[in-house]
């Protein structure tokens, strides 16, 4: 068993698809399956139920994803070291990150990361996801932390985090009191959402998820920034949607309720750049990669309000 196959399973087995698999490995469809089937072979079992759409795990593809994992993880550590003691490395790593990421999402990331590399010196930089962006390419930060969509066939991307969406009410606001909230019932209502020029397509999932849940809204207002969105709901201007982590921006006379309609999570992505190798940037993502890969825990309610 070597190195290629266990990295063709993994991806195989995280995308549940023999096409999807074989284009992000770069490599044609059939050659994949003929080297997934000499790993069966190999090891004498069978490690996908291909009766399915999507294809499943079995019970002995499980335990060989999990060990697998473990084993990538273990060799890339190991490479990312030697390169470090070969190459050197100026134990410096310059992160950029959306507001409401820095809230909840990175803070547990970072402790982790800091547990594992105690000399490394971390620098933070809020920044819109654009932002993030123009300070790859510039070489300003390592690594950022963005909202989709990422055009840039010059970064490498990796979903991170998906935090659902909640709705941010005046505390006074009718619909203030119920447990949850539909969008429909917020018509007369003016949206607060993101300035185009900051979170383009952020805004842009927002007005797609508030037309088909039926709401219309006869007033918009923007905003640059995830606090100065909800401190224009504390000031009565109307309501915003946002990820659950916002919760932890405790201003006065804001709720937050959950959206009942049902919609797709707010994705945060990882990116860093193909072209400048950054080891560190790549040891983070490692740590994020691990903790995704462990049991998970009891998940968090989304809070009732301020």
């Amino acid at each position: 068993m070597d190195l290629r196959h266990l990295r063709y399973f993994v991806v195989l087995a995280e995308q549940r698809h023999f096409g999807r698999a074989a284009e992000l490995l770069n490599m044609a469809q059939p050659p994949l399956s003929q080297q997934i089937k000499a790993l069966e072979d190999e090891l004498e079992v069978t490690l996908f139920d291909r009766s399915t759409r999507p294809i499943e795990l079995t019970a002995a593809g499980r335990t060989l994803l999990r060990e697998a994992r473990q084993i990538l993880h273990h060799v890339s550590r190991a490479q990312a070291a030697t390169r470090r003691a070969g190459q050197g490395q100026d134990g410096h790593l310059v992160i950029g990150v959306t507001g409401s990421a820095a809230m909840e999402f990175l803070p547990p990331v970072l402790l982790a990361f800091r547990a594992r590399w105690p000399d490394i010196r971390l620098s933070l930089r809020e920044m819109s996801s654009p932002e993030q962006i123009a300070a790859l390419e510039r070489g300003e930060i390592h690594i950022g932390f963005v909202r989709p969509p990422v055009l840039d066939d010059r970064l490498n991307v990796r979903l991170v985090h998906q935090d659902p969406f909640v709705v941010a009410l005046p505390g006074d606001h009718p619909q203030a009191g119920v447990e949850g909230v539909r969008l429909a019932d917020l018509n007369g209502t003016a949206l607060i959402i993101f300035d185009p020029a900051e979170a383009p397509g952020f805004r842009d999932l927002i007005i797609h998820v508030c037309r088909t849940a039926g709401y219309v809204p006869e007033t918009l207002e923007s905003a640059p920034q995830m606090t100065t969105m909800l401190a224009l709901v504390s000031a009565g201007l109307g309501f915003a949607l946002v990820p659950r982590s916002a919760r932890r921006l405790a201003l006065e006379r804001v709720v937050f309720r959950p959206l009942l309609d049902p919609c797709a999570a707010v994705e945060l992505y990882a990116v860093w750049s193909r072209d400048k190798a950054v080891r560190l940037a790549e040891e983070l993502v490692s740590v994020i990669d691990e903790a995704r890969y462990a049991a998970p825990g009891p998940s968090v309610p989304a809070d009732e309000g301020r």
